[in-house]
């Protein structure tokens, strides 16, 4: 068992933090915010978690039925180059985000057929991924957007929402084209924006991996170019492509004798799963990729508009502790660095490359289909009760066990405890937390989301893995899956106070002391 001692002086320095992961939040694609169960969840996490915006894909796609050639409709020579706009749906689905108190960061995309260079596609939603065949009409299109949204909700609502170029331009998949054309993409769509409120927060270029940063914005200084922050993605791991090694040939092979009613997720997560790859080395990553890219940004603000642990839609790694504890050392560490991020995603409502129904499919989401608060919602939540004023500690980012502590401004305490080795086998640790000039505490408040709390997957495991969940199983499921609370004593370790903790692998402790 390793040891760790922290020292907490509550005199110490301290300062002033913000809490980004309260920024936004990561969806699947617009037509999925017409949903009742959808709009639900997204309530519960603006309610409980504190998230301020939602990003999704697809405002654009032709589901939402944004641009009609009056040629499809009408075989008459006369209709041959008439487009409609209309942004009815796009309306009803910011509405239904704004009732719920959630504002809207607007991804452009994807290019509506009507005005496509092209006919490829991404996802079974089939979101074109083509340049414009006019970049003068696509102009047009953008500027009615523009004056659509600030006649429905007005200048200044508006002017408080962020507008980001499109999504992952640097993967073939999300875009036809060399990031030369994204740059003059993005010029135009900026120019548009701009032509009806110059005041509009418009930035770029969602690139994956940190990347393409400076590259985009010397373009936008040589083109004098609008650029108003930096936005990117990251994960530790990208499993987008899904490069097909030999062990994914054998289980490919194997999928034409599988049993028919298997769902499509235990079809495909043997194959295409990249949970086993996390290793030490990994220890820091994030932070250090946000680092290089906060550099590169200069003085705009950077958000991470994607991010999590994997970028695999049916990684098991989503619905485990191992997540959570991810989840809690990363945005902790890049306190200071990050000005806004947008975890990916707040439910497993979730389409891109099928609807999976499974009760844990190892979708992105907090909350499953069905509602269930998976071990990172319960994280967020943890997160979310942590003042605004942070302590001053030597670094932890590299160590298996990290710590952060926060001053309330009554003079209580909270600190955030989590261990994370990235270890074949589980790792324990004793840790001892010790308290200098610490004020009288009436009480100190425990939570845990470890393997025995806050991990209803493993219930679930439990009950044989149902492919579908009675109304009994899913009560218990919620009620049992709570995590850990307690009460602990203040003890003295030679005149200090101290509270002595055991951690597991991939665990979280929020402590609460309540003067």
């Amino acid at each position: 068992m390793k040891e760790y001692a922290f020292r907490i002086d509550c005199h110490g320095e301290t300062r002033q933090v913000t809490k980004h992961w309260q920024f936004c939040i990561g969806s699947g694609h617009a037509a999925l915010a017409q949903r009742a169960d959808y709009l639900e969840q997204l309530k519960t996490v603006h309610d409980e978690l504190g998230i301020q915006r939602v990003r999704f894909h697809g405002i654009f796609n032709d589901d939402m039925n944004v641009c009609i050639r009056l040629r499809d409709h009408l075989p008459a020579p006369q209709a041959s180059r008439t487009k409609l706009y209309d942004f009815y749906q796009i309306g009803r689905v910011y509405d239904h985000l704004l009732d719920i108190g959630v504002r809207p960061f607007v991804e452009l995309s994807f290019m509506p057929a009507a005005l496509a260079s092209g006919r490829k596609t991404v996802f079974h939603y089939r979101g074109n991924v083509t340049l414009p065949k006019k970049m003068a009409e696509w102009q047009n299109f953008i500027t009615a957007f523009a004056r659509f949204l600030i006649n429905r909700y007005g200048r200044e609502e508006v002017r408080s929402w962020f507008f980001e170029v499109w999504n992952e331009p640097d993967l073939p998949c999300f875009f036809k084209g060399s990031m030369s054309d994204y740059y003059r993409l993005y010029a135009a769509t900026v120019r548009a924006l701009k032509s009806v409120d110059s005041q509009l927060t418009v930035g770029g270029p969602a690139t994956t991996k940190s990347g393409h940063i400076p590259e985009f914005l010397d373009f936008c200084r040589r083109e004098d170019v609008p650029v108003d922050f930096v936005s990117t993605h990251q994960y530790p791991t990208d499993a987008l492509g899904h490069e097909i090694n030999r062990e994914r040939v054998r289980q490919l092979k194997k999928l034409g004798k599988e049993p028919k009613d298997r769902s499509l997720r235990a079809l495909l997560q043997p194959v295409f799963d990249n949970a086993a790859p996390f290793t030490p080395e990994l220890k820091g990553y994030m932070t250090r990729e946000a680092e290089r890219a906060k550099r590169e940004a200069g003085g705009l603000p950077l958000y991470y508009t994607e991010w999590s642990i994997s970028s695999n839609c049916v990684a098991a790694v989503h619905d485990t502790p191992r997540c959570a504890a991810f989840l809690v050392k990363t945005v902790l560490d890049h306190q200071g660095i990050v000005d806004g991020s947008s975890y990916w995603t707040f439910s497993d409502i979730f389409e891109e490359l099928f609807f999976f129904t499974d009760p844990f499919c190892g979708g992105f989401g907090l909350l499953t289909v069905d509602g269930i608060k998976k071990p990172s919602f319960w994280a967020f939540r943890m997160l979310a009760r942590l003042p605004d004023v942070r302590y001053c500690l030597p670094d932890t980012i590299s160590d298996d066990v990290g710590i952060a502590a926060f001053r309330a401004d009554d003079g209580g305490l909270a600190v955030m405890l989590y261990a994370q080795s990235f270890q074949a086998e589980e790792q324990t640790y004793q840790v001892r937390l010790k308290l200098e000039n610490a004020p009288h505490f009436s009480s100190v408040r425990l939570e845990r989301i470890g393997r025995s709390s806050g991990d209803p997957a493993a219930i679930w495991r439990e009950m044989g893995c149902p492919s579908q969940l009675s109304a009994r199983e899913l009560e218990q499921l919620k009620r049992d899956s709570q995590p850990e609370v307690r009460h602990l004593d203040v003890g003295n370790v030679k005149g200090q106070r101290a509270v002595d903790i055991t951690l597991r692998d991939d665990e979280v402790v929020f402590l609460e002391f309540q003067c």
